[in-house]
């Protein structure tokens, strides 16, 4: 028997299939957002506290930029930020029809293929990983460039097994995504968070925070690296126990044996490209910013703020909406696909749209709250505002090429995808190189920029691939567009009033954050108030989601006291 939550979207006789079916979606986007967000906020948290305690350093780079490397080799260069596309539609098939062991052996099988391809990246990663550092080139001084691949030498040989505790994160994250196992799945990274945070403010106790990357001890580095990767470890157990618990044991397969593993890998290499590519790009954007002392930990606060957004937005909607639509397009249902995928690219606007005014016009304010520590001087605010401003607006994009990516994987097409991005690469990488004439908080700015315009050109590349394999749909998004639109831009300068007058009424420490959080309240009560007086479909949705989960909670606490 199907507990509450497995239960498929249920359709009442007589009623309009496409707005029930997508009440679900709803729901579902609802439940990822919401355990996502307390992730994605104390991922917001570890990297101020980076900021706090290495400062806007060189060491403070070093840091982050190695950190960064292992979650670039796993969801970049293995395209574990695509596990779940790639994974769910052929799982789904599994616990359709064959039951959950034979869903169990291709999980298998693809995560021991997996580990033995990290096995031969690892090694690469950690001869040529610290040689990025060279590319501050002018920017920093040449005693400071020597120290940083020295330093980052010995931290990526601490950091590098992390890339296999993702390999299980992500193996695990598809099979709780099939089995419609949304809630610990987007919980758990917070507990990574929490860990390397501890560790850090361990390291400030035991060793103070003015460390720079020329008076590093080995203590301090051990007790980084191996903090840091131990917290790591944390999260891919955790994740591990909840696909047990959804019913799939996750163990090591030969899958190089097995034919369906085979196939999947294969069709699998357009998908690991596209995200080599996307690792390939941030990679490069992270080594220019290594020209300003503190970039790097600037741009990665900025793009913390920036994958907030699409964590709330773009991810839910888009794996609420994968098992949906390879339901759709194994029954053949295309009219079905098609006004699915339409309804989820407006609910993902809803949400990235206002997000991306909000981001814009709170830039400094948000700085000023999450620059803390060594990072809170004038030139650390300039920095972290400086990329915050600029990919803003990428929100938007990232959106709608998220959700246009998750459709094509639905219907087993990662060419697409794979092109769409190909292109975005160039452009970013063409835009990017303007950063080397520039210098300061301005190296920041026109990196964010590149970025946000190259995933606007691939976002509309890919959106008109797709309109001419699936043709029009029945359900328009233009006009939730203009409604939202129009939220948006009538909530911008009360939050901007808010922000103002609550930064100069509250006295640091707490004035910045008061602000920031005031303004994002008034901001929120401008867009809803607009959208219920115009009755936007999405808001209604979203509304009948939350319902909807309610009532199977509900459902689920009263059959436990039956039992």
């Amino acid at each position: 028997m199907m507990r509450p939550s497995e239960q498929p979207d249920l359709v009442a006789p007589g009623e309009d299939e496409a707005p029930a079916r997508f009440t679900g979606v709803a729901g579902d986007s609802i439940r990822v957002a919401s355990f996502t967000l307390a992730s994605r906020v104390t991922g917001v948290v570890k990297v101020a506290v980076i900021g706090a305690v290495l400062g806007p350093t060189f060491f403070g780079n070093t840091f982050q930029l190695t950190n960064t490397l292992p979650n670039l080799i796993y969801y970049g260069f293995l395209a574990g930020s695509l596990f779940v596309s790639l994974l769910v539609p052929t799982l789904v098939g599994h616990v359709n029809t064959g039951g959950l062991r034979s869903a169990e052996r291709v999980a298998g099988g693809f995560l021991g293929l997996t580990l033995l391809a990290l096995a031969a990246v690892a090694p690469v990663a950690v001869l040529f990983g610290p040689l990025l550092l060279r590319i501050a080139g002018p920017g920093a001084a040449a005693g400071a460039t020597a120290s940083q691949e020295h330093v980052g030498r010995v931290l990526v040989v601490m950091f590098i097994p992390q890339v296999f505790c993702y390999c299980v994160v992500g193996t695990a994250t598809s099979a709780m995504n099939t089995r419609r196992r949304f809630t610990l799945a987007a919980a758990a990274p917070a507990m990574e968070n929490l860990g390397i945070i501890a560790v850090l403010g361990a390291t400030a106790v035991l060793f103070g925070n003015r460390t720079t990357i020329d008076s590093v001890t080995t203590p301090e580095l051990l007790l980084l690296g191996l903090g840091t990767t131990g917290a790591v470890a944390l999260h891919a157990a955790v994740q591990w126990w909840g696909a047990r618990r959804a019913g799939i044991t996750l163990l090591p397969r030969a899958g190089w044996r097995d034919p369906e593993v085979r196939a999947l890998v294969r069709r699998a290499v357009p998908s690991i490209a596209q995200a080599g590519l996307m690792a390939v790009q941030v990679l490069s954007l992270l080594a220019l910013a290594n020209r300003v002392a503190g970039g790097v930990v600037a741009f990665q606060i900025a793009l913390n703020f920036y994958f907030l957004a699409i964590a709330l937005g773009a991810t839910p909607v888009a794996l609420s909406l994968l098992p949906r639509l390879a339901t759709l397009d194994l029954r053949g249902d295309l009219a079905g696909f098609r006004d699915t995928l339409m309804r989820g690219f407006a609910l993902g606007l809803f949400i990235a749209v206002p997000s991306a005014v909000g981001y814009a016009v709170l830039a400094e304010p948000i700085a000023r709250a999450v620059a803390i520590g060594r990072m809170g001087s004038a030139d650390g605010i300039a920095l972290v505002a400086a990329g915050i401003a600029p990919l803003a607006f990428a929100v938007v994009a990232q959106t709608a090429f998220a959700i246009a990516s998750y459709a094509a994987f639905a219907r087993k097409d990662t060419t697409s995808p794979l092109i769409s991005m190909a292109l975005q690469a160039v452009c970013c990488l063409s835009f990017a190189g303007l950063a080397l004439r520039v210098h300061g908080s301005a190296t920041i700015t026109v990196l964010g920029a590149a970025y946000g315009a190259a995933m606007a050109v691939a976002a509309t590349h890919l959106i008109l691939r797709l309109r001419r394999r699936l043709g029009p749909a029945s359900h328009r998004v233009s006009p939730s567009l203009v409604k939202i639109g129009l939220g948006a831009a009538l909530m911008a300068a009360p939050v901007l009033y808010v922000a103002r007058g609550v930064g100069a009424a509250v006295r640091p420490p707490l004035g910045p954050m008061s602000a920031v959080l005031a303004a994002a309240v008034a901001g929120l009560g401008v867009f809803v108030a607009t959208q219920l007086a115009m009755r936007t479909s999405e808001l209604r949705a979203l509304t009948g989601g939350l319902m909807q989960m309610v009532t199977r909670r509900r459902r689920a606490r009263q059959g436990a006291g039956d039992v």
